[in-house]
Parts: structure tokens; C-alpha cells; sequence
């Protein structure tokens, strides 16, 4: 029987035929960690530092197993990299020892035209879909990938795309044609299914739900791998909670609309109950959110709901809410028809949200009732209001540890002082878990320097924001740009670039003011260019070789200390006699902070620095922790000492190639 090392080690197909292979001592090791939980059908954890080839490592072990697996990643992108590009080259190698195997791809839900939407809005007018009807007539996927012609924000694809609250399932007239089924019983056939993360805890969610397997879109398997495993517990959050916005409840009355008007109801709708019903509500959940936007400061940051929030003028927004939910299921539940039993079902889910969230049939108004923290959050163009639960470990044990042989969860940042104790706690691993640590084969002490200065004031000084410029300012002139500058808040990004505007003569960019995947593409073709971004740039971004060069942190990536889950979540650990700051607070940002260091060391030839401008962890007993989670780069507190070394990595590239400097 062949194993993972005779497919990955040396003399294997693979050293002979992949271009640039070297054996990979770690890669090897997580694989045989892999195949043996498999066999075994335990649960194990793996760190893997960027470059040990921890895609293989987990791909060809889960393949031999002969086991239906799924693999499920953060993004979209990573997950059709795997598809596109990781499995075929697996395929390859593996058919050299006799071995094949069939791989689906599934996306989330809403990637998929739903027919039977597509048809009621034909019905119901007002949607201008003939682009998409005729597309609908050509495509085998139904993905909506293929419209490239369509914004990738057009408010028509929300109107006929799938989801999990409008999927009717066997009882649906589409369902022999629907792309989702298609794209399922590919699934079924396959042994192993590559999906996201989103995707996949979505269907956990409800398959935990009242309606169970039935409303589930996976199929059943045997074992699951978890790539940027890191990512689970904030996914699982979503998922496990609830969200009311108006937007939902506005959704919920087009698509009642379109579902009675193709049940023939068009003449209740124009001129009968249904009709006063559908405006009542709509009517109803805008006054409802414009009272709850008006008891609660804007602070674009959600926080607890508390009882000051739920004022008289609130409560009755939310009777005459419910009141007309409540008519809506029951004039849906009589009828014969699928579509319409669906709305009756999302109608009373709506209104079991609502109550929960606003504490009726619980524990008085405590919003921290019961295993769920309740907020509200108020933006400048939107309210909306939730509950989530305060940990998912519990739920993710009962629901996906107990349940499945074996999960696999790796990632280049799941351990903090070389421990995975915190990442197996957080998602509801079994204590006993075996883990695996792999470091990056990578030479940072040779290649990257981290730069700690002391004698720029505390974050919280006012002071602060003028001095990180300048001290930027310094770092990106002396590495002629190629640098990204990583903020902790939306604020802090916008203030620094309009900061650097005036001080910085280099191509300089910012998050937001073009799509992602641009900004990159020019940032690489630039090599000179700044880079000011939050959140959403600290992982996930691929930029290999000199173009990217210096990342700049603004701060320590703390979890905003008011945010009602962190605070529900550290008040907990207090009272079970922890420390929620040093046990929850502190492990998170070294994780976060370990992803934005992760960003400038892709390759075995890249060089560069990391410059981290919060004295805090120089300062404070907590830095020790996160330093000690970081690679093992050269350390810096003098900018002199580090011009000395960067002169050197110049030098050092210059002679190995003459070209560089041009």
C-alpha cells in the first residue's frame, strides 16, 4: 500500500517531475501525522510555518486514506487554488502509484442562480434579468463567476441567488435541474470535496437547526481538514448566532411577493390582506430600526444591547414587527405550495430571532442571558441587532468533533508559545488532541530583521499617530518603498495615509479606493509603492520577492476591548477564576500578529523587515508572549543598527545579481 512518504520523499514521482522540488523534512512529518490520524480517526492539530508545503502535507494522505474527505479553507481563492492547481498536480503524481480519485469544488450557496427565484422574479416584473435568463440557458454551472459582466456588488444577483433561507430542497419544481443538487451530487460522487469555511459551518449550523440533514448541502463524509483553521471560532461565531436587519426582513417581503404571485395569489396581493400585510411589515421594521437607531449613539462599532436601548418607542416597533410576522406565517403556512411554506418557516425564524434577541422568553433583559451576548450595532447607513454566542467551543464538539473520526485543523499560526492549547480550547477540541508544531523552513535570522523602537510614544498618547508617521516615513525611505503599513482600525488607516501624503514621495496607496485584487496587481508592477490597509490585508495576501520588502504594524492587533463578544468572552474566563485578558486577549493578538509578520517572508529568497511601532510589547510582561510567538528574525531597537542591516541585505542582493538595482 502506498504512503505519504513514499509520495512526497526522495525518489518519489513527484522529486522527479515537480520543478524546484526539495525534500521537505516538515512537510513529511505533518504528512505521516496526517495519515495517522486518519487511520486512527482522531483529531490533530498542526502548525506549519510558511514554506513547509502544508497543502500536499494534508492533500495526499487524505486521499490514500481512501476516506470521503473535506477540505475547507478560509477564502474563496485559496479554496479554487487547491482545486485548480494543488489537486491536479496530486492527481498527476498519485496516478504514477496506480492511485486515482474524483474532487468537487463547492462554493457557498449564494454563488448559484436559483431557477425557481430566477422565474418569480421573471413573473413578478420589475427586475430587468433577461441577461441572466439567457445566461441561465448556457451555463453547466450556474456559478455566478461566469457573469463577468456583472458588478460584483448588483443587487439583481441578490434577487435570484441561492441561500440557505430560500432553499426549498426535494420539495422544489427545480430541484432535478438546480445547480446547487448538480453541484451537490458532484460532491456525493467525489471522495474528496474541497468547500470554505463559510460554506461548511453554515451546514453545520443547520444540520443543528430544527430541520436538521434536510436542510444540510454537504454531503455525509468521513473526515474533515480545516486550512487556515485559525479563522473557525470567528466563522463559527456568525453562524451560530443570529442577525436581524432590515435588510433581512426587507428580503423576506420581495421574496414573499414573488413566491404568492407565482402561487396565483397576485389578486391578494394587489388588493387583499397579504398586500396590507407585506407593506405593514415593511412599514413596521423601518420605524422599529429607525427608533432603535435613534436610542443608540452611531458608533460604527457594535456593542451590548442594553436595556437603555429598548425604549417605549423601540417595544412597540417591535410589537407591530412581530404582529405582522405573525400574519404573514399564517397566511403562508395554509398554502400547498413549497416556496410559500418557506416563507411561512423564515417568517417565524424571524420572529424567534427577534424575541430572543430583544430577551423575551429569557432570563429578564440581562443581555448576557444565557450562553448568548446581545448587540446592537448602529452605522451611519444602517442598524441592525444580534446575539451570538459567548464561546462555540461546546457546540463545536457536540455537533463536529463527536461526531466526525477525525478533524484536521492547520494553519501557519495555530500555536502560541509553541502550543496549540489555546486554538484546541477556543474551537472545542478533545484536551487529549495530539498537535504538531512544524516550523518554517525558511532562514529568518539570516533574511528578515524585526524592528521594536521604544522612544515613540504610547499608542494612546495623542502624540502617537504623528510620531508613527514620521518613523514610516523613515522606513520607507530607506527600503525605496515596496512596503505594506498594517493598522489595527479603520481610522488609523485612514489618518496615516492622509498623513503620508505630505511627507512621502513614493506611489502611495490605500485599502478601499480600488478592488482588492487591483490594488495588488499594481502594487506588485510598481515594487516601489506604499501600501496603508487594515484587517483585511494582514492574511491571505500572497506578495512574494522584492516587491514587497518592509511590513509596517501599527499597533498590537488587540481585539477592540469594547466589542460585546471579546468582552463577553474575557468576562467569562474571570469568572471560571482566569485571567480573560492574558488567556484569551493576548493569545488572539499573537495570532493576528504572527499573520502580519507572515506577510513578508514567502519564499526561501525573500529578505526584509518587519517594523512593529507599539512599545507595548517591549514594555509590558504580555510582549514577552507575542515576541515569543514571532520567527526568529535579527531583533532591532536602533534605527542606526538597522540601517546597518539593511545596507547589508542591499550589498548582499546587488552582488548576487547586478540587474537589481535597475
Amino acid at each position: 500500500m502506498v504512503g505519504a512518504r513514499e509520495v512526497l520523499g526522495q525518489g518519489s514521482p513527484l522529486s522527479r517531475t515537480l520543478a524546484g522540488w526539495e525534500l521537505r523534512d516538515g512537510q513529511l512529518a505533518m504528512a505521516e501525522a496526517v495519515e495517522r490520524a486518519l487511520a486512527e480517526e482522531r483529531p490533530l492539530f498542526v502548525e506549519a510555518g510558511t514554506g513547509t508545503g502544508k497543502t500536499l502535507a494534508y492533500l495526499v494522505p487524505a486521499v490514500l486514506s481512501g476516506r470521503k474527505v473535506v477540505v475547507s479553507t478560509a477564502t474563496r481563492a485559496l479554496q479554487e487554488q487547491i482545486f485548480t492547481k494543488d489537486l491536479p498536480l496530486v492527481a498527476q503524481v498519485l496516478a504514477a502509484h496506480g492511485v486515482e480519485f474524483r474532487a468537487a469544488l463547492m462554493k457557498g450557496i449564494s454563488n448559484y442562480l436559483c431557477l425557481r427565484r430566477l422565474n418569480e422574479a421573471r413573473a413578478a416584473g420589475g427586475l430587468d434579468v433577461a441577461r441572466i435568463v439567457e445566461w441561465s440557458r448556457e451555463t453547466e454551472t450556474g456559478d455566478r463567476a461566469e457573469l463577468t459582466d456583472l458588478p460584483e456588488d448588483a443587487s439583481l444577483w441578490r434577487d435570484v441567488a441561492s441561500s440557505s433561507e430560500t432553499r426549498i430542497g426535494q420539495g422544489c419544481p427545480h430541484f432535478d435541474e438546480c445547480f446547487v443538487t448538480r453541484m451537490r451530487r458532484e460532491a456525493e460522487d467525489a471522495q474528496l470535496v474541497v468547500v470554505n469555511h463559510h460554506l461548511f459551518l453554515a451546514d453545520l449550523a443547520l444540520r443543528a437547526g430544527p430541520r436538521g440533514g434536510r436542510a444540510s448541502v454537504l454531503p455525509p463524509y468521513d473526515a474533515v481538514v480545516f486550512d487556515e483553521a485559525h479563522q473557525v471560532e470567528d466563522i463559527a461565531t456568525d453562524f451560530f448566532g443570529m442577525r436581524v436587519s432590515s435588510a433581512r426582513v426587507d428580503a423576506l417581503v420581495r421574496d414573499a411577493e414573488r413566491a404568492l404571485s407565482a402561487a396565483n395569489r397576485l389578486e391578494a396581493l394587489t388588493s387583499g390582506p397579504v398586500s396590507s400585510t407585506l407593506r405593514g411589515l415593511h412599514e413596521a421594521a423601518a420605524e422599529f430600526f429607525a427608533a432603535l437607531g435613534s436610542s443608540a449613539a452611531s458608533t460604527d462599532a457594535r456593542r451590548v444591547l442594553g436595556a437603555s436601548d429598548l425604549t417605549d418607542a423601540v417595544r412597540r416597533g417591535h410589537d407591530a414587527v412581530d404582529l405582522r410576522l405573525e400574519a404573514l406565517e399564517g397566511v403562508a403556512a395554509v398554502r400547498p405550495e413549497e416556496a410559500v411554506q418557506l416563507i411561512a418557516r423564515r417568517a417565524a425564524d424571524l420572529r424567534a430571532d427577534l424575541r430572543r434577541i430583544l430577551g423575551e422568553g429569557s432570563e429578564g433583559d440581562d443581555a448576557r442571558a444565557g450562553d448568548l451576548i446581545r448587540w446592537v450595532d448602529v452605522r451611519s447607513r444602517s442598524v441592525s441587532l444580534g446575539a451570538s454566542p459567548v464561546e462555540v467551543g461546546a457546540l463545536l464538539r457536540t455537533q463536529l468533533f463527536d461526531r466526525v473520526g477525525c478533524v484536521v485543523c492547520t494553519s501557519a499560526t495555530l500555536s502560541t508559545n509553541g502550543s496549540c492549547h489555546f486554538a484546541k480550547v477556543r474551537v472545542g477540541a478533545p484536551p487529549d488532541t495530539e498537535e504538531l508544531v512544524v516550523p518554517s523552513p525558511f532562514d529568518f535570522a539570516t533574511h528578515a530583521a524585526l524592528y521594536l523602537p521604544e522612544d515613540l510614544p504610547e499608542p494612546s498618547d495623542p502624540a502617537f499617530e504623528a510620531a508613527a508617521v514620521g518613523r514610516i516615513a523613515e522606513l520607507v525611505q530607506m527600503t525605496d518603498g515596496g512596503a505594506f503599513v498594517l493598522c489595527t482600525s479603520t481610522r488609523a488607516m485612514r489618518a496615516i495615509h492622509a498623513r503620508l501624503r505630505g511627507v512621502v514621495d513614493l506611489p502611495l496607496m490605500v485599502q478601499g479606493e480600488r478592488p482588492k485584487h487591483l490594488l495588488l496587481s499594481r502594487f506588485r508592477a510598481s515594487r516601489r509603492a506604499v501600501l496603508v490597509a487594515t484587517m483585511s490585508f494582514w492574511e491571505g495576501v500572497d506578495v512574494p520577492g522584492w516587491a514587497l520588502r518592509l511590513v509596517v504594524i501599527d499597533k498590537i492587533p488587540f481585539a477592540p476591548p469594547n466589542d460585546p463578544v471579546v468582552m463577553a468572552r474575557c468576562a467569562k474566563i474571570d469568572r471560571d477564576g482566569g485571567n480573560g485578558f492574558a488567556q484569551y486577549s493576548v493569545p488572539s493578538a499573537a495570532v493576528t500578529l504572527k499573520q502580519g509578520f507572515g506577510r513578508l517572508i514567502r519564499s526561501q529568497e525573500d529578505t526584509g523587515m518587519v517594523a512593529i511601532l507599539d512599545r507595548r510589547i517591549v514594555r509590558r510582561g504580555y510582549g514577552r508572549a507575542l515576541l515569543a510567538s514571532l520567527p526568529p528574525a535579527r531583533r532591532f531597537r536602533s534605527l542606526a543598527d538597522l540601517r546597518e542591516f539593511w545596507a547589508c541585505i542591499e550589498s548582499a542582493r546587488g552582488a548576487a545579481d547586478p540587474m537589481a538595482a535597475s
